[in-house]
Formats: C-alpha cells, structure tokens, sequence
C-alpha cells in the first residue's frame, strides 16, 4: 500500500511539472536546472562532455559545446565574457584549459561566420579577461592569418588599434604572432621578422605570440604544424633563435613547457635558472615564477625571498590580470607587497606593478591606486611605471 502511495505521488509530481511546462509553452530553464544551478545553458553544454575520461575525447567535445554556445549567440564580443564568468566559477580542468581551447573555437567560428579582418573588432571579446576571451581572440587571428599576410606592415600595426581598452590591444597585438607562425607554416625566423616589421611599439608583443604557438607546436597541440627539428631546449632556442626577444621566448616556453619538478620556493625558482647568466637568467626567473601558482599573491611570496636583480624579474612573472575582474582594493593589496621585497629593489617592483595595474585597468590604476601608497617615493616609482603602459609589455599573461 505504501508503495503505491509512493508512485501516485511520484506521478502526480510529473503531472504538475508537465502541466506547467504546457501552460507557458515549454518547460521553463527553472523547472529543469537540476543539479545544474543558475547558468544553465553553460552547464548543459559543458558538463555533456564528462562522460568522456580520455583528454583528447574530452577536448574534442568541449571545443564543439564552446563553440556551439558562441555560434548559437550570434554575438561573440559578449557572450565569451559570459562564458569566461561561467568558467572562472565552476573551476576545474576546463578553466586550466580554456585559454588553448578556445584557440580551436574561435577558428572554427571566423570560418563559420566568414569573418574578415576589417570586422575584426567586431568579433572580438569585449572584456580584458586573459583566459578563454584572449584564446578565442588569437584563434580568430590564427584564421585571419591568410588576409593578415596580405596587409602592409603599417595596416597589420594599426589593426588592433581601435580594441577598446590596452589590453585588449595588447592580446591583439599577440594574437598576430599566432598568425604568423601559421601563415608562415610554424617556422619561428619568419614569424619574428614579420613582427619586427610592426615597428618598436609591437614588434615584442607580438614575437611573445609567435614563441607561444612555437611551444604549442612543440606540444602538438592544437593544430599546430609539426615541424621537423624543432629545438626543445628554451636554453638553446632562447639563446640562438630568439631573434631579440629574449624575455618573449622563456616566458612562453615555461608555460607549455614547464619544469619537472614543481616550482614553489625561491630556491626553486634559483634552481630552474642555475647557469644562465644575464638576460638569459633574469627571462628564466621571470618565467619560473610565472608558472609557480595561479595566484599572484603567491607569486609575490616568491619575489621576497630573493635578492638583486631576481626580484624585479620575478614581478614580471606575476599574474596581474589574475587581479583585473576583482575589487581595487586586491590591486593596491598587491602593488603593497612591494614593501617586503628586497629594498634595493623597491622601486623596480613599484614600477612594474605600476604598470601591469595600469594596463588591465585601461589607465586608471595611475589616477586612483598609485595616490592611494603611502609614501611619496612609492607613488613616485608606481607613476613612473604605470606611465609607460602604452609602450611594449613582453612578458604578459
């Protein structure tokens, strides 16, 4: 008797959601969330793809759901910062991940859309986020490379211009070395110089671009080429075929390369380096920290336990857009870090900070945050700094 209560009930139940569904034409996202929460359409399309344990099966999925959502909104430049508040909430493999994913979508989306270079703007991501909107942003230039190798160095220069905020100019900027190390068929020299033809302003952000897709290649990831020979040692290429641009070439060969031993202390970050001298050391500190957590704070621990020179490299490798969606008081918490580092390296700190908080802040970290330091020689070097942050950034996430 109790169990045919129990399926009357349960029956009823259904009727009453039916009924609902059927009254306003369909069954209402409310009524159906489950286990999915508010952000529905997102949690359908991405958690589909659990089923899947192998990561190449798993990232072929969530490529094609990515791509479907951005597609089926007709709008990329605001659905990807929908999406990347989506993924900076649920976490996991997908927000590790996103940034390279998106690589793949954004291509299959220019292709899907025929976009043009002269609609660029109009495609790209209107948000500073550096992880799944950047990747969609250089996978539209990956697929634009052909129109892009047609323009005169002058309009390629010009191109990313009118983004809207610096560092959406910024990752711009570097989604044209993805395009030209796919124009030019992955080989690094030839890519490096078409970006030195960008001129001074350019030329580093976007070799920083050419040596990320020059790692991904290395990885096989992607799509990337593969070309025969590839130097794998960051020590040797970093040395040989750098083309200028040092600091570029570690900082993105860490990233898809990093070392195998975790980095976590400062005498890691010294280990990593050992026997490099020079500009080849201070990129590998830089590097190292960079891939030592996913938290700037951290970062920053890191930068106070050394000394010298190591400590104003380390601070280039601290993830300032990390600090960019949050409230000013997490960037002034940062830039105040600055005061346990070594003191002879204060104002090199202050400056740096200056100007990457400058930069994911479209200019008004050095209106509002470098007042808010306390000492006049702290606010001097975070002005000084954030004063250049229209000037070429090199190592930047």
């Amino acid at each position: 008797m109790r169990l045919a209560l129990l399926a009357v009930a349960a029956f009823a139940a259904l009727s009453l959601l039916a009924s609902s569904a059927s009254a306003g034409g369909g069954t209402s996202e409310s009524s159906l969330q489950f286990g999915y929460g508010k952000d529905v359409r997102y949690a359908r399309a991405i958690k589909f793809c659990n089923v899947y344990r192998a990561e190449s099966r798993l990232r072929e999925c969530l490529t094609k759901q990515l791509f479907d959502l951005v597609l089926q909104s007709h709008d990329s430049a605001h659905e990807l910062p929908r999406i990347d508040a989506y993924v900076a909430r649920t976490g996991g493999y997908l927000q590790r991940s996103c940034h390279v994913l998106m690589h793949g979508v954004g291509r299959r989306y220019a292709a899907a859309v025929r976009a043009t270079i002269g609609r660029l703007l109009e495609y790209l991501p209107r948000t500073n986020d550096a992880n799944c909107s950047a990747g969609f942003g250089h996978g539209l230039l990956m697929y634009l490379a052909p129109q892009i190798g047609s323009l005169s160095p002058e309009e390629a220069a010009s191109a990313c211009n009118g983004a809207g905020t610096r560092y959406r100019r910024y990752s711009c900027t570097h989604g044209f070395g993805h395009a030209y190390m796919r124009l030019y068929g992955e080989q690094l020299p030839y890519a490096l110089h078409a970006c030195k033809l960008l001129g001074s302003k350019s030329a580093a952000d976007c070799a920083a671009g050419a040596f990320h897709d020059y790692w991904i290649a290395v990885a096989g990831l992607d799509n990337a080429r593969h070309v025969a020979n590839l130097i794998t040692s960051p020590r040797k290429l970093c040395a040989t075929s750098a083309g200028g641009f040092v600091r570029g070439c570690w900082y993105r060969a860490l990233l898809e390369r990093p070392p195998p031993q975790p980095v976590k202390t400062a005498a890691d970050v010294r280990s990593v380096c050992r026997g490099l001298t020079r500009l080849q050391h201070g990129s590998c500190v830089t590097a190292a920290v960079v891939v030592s957590a996913d938290d700037p704070f951290a970062e920053m621990d890191l930068c106070v336990g050394l000394r010298g020179s190591d400590v104003g490299n380390c601070v280039r490798g601290v993830r300032v857009p990390d600090v960019a969606q949050g409230p000013g008081t997490q960037r002034l918490k940062l830039i105040r870090r600055c005061a346990h580092v070594d003191h002879a390296q204060q104002a090199a700190c202050y400056r740096w900070l200056g100007l990457a908080l400058n930069v994911v802040t479209n200019g008004r970290f050095a209106n509002k945050g470098c007042p808010a330091l306390r000492f006049a020689s702290t606010r001097a070097a975070c002005r000084a700094g954030a004063a250049g942050y229209e000037g070429p950034l090199e190592t930047f996430s």
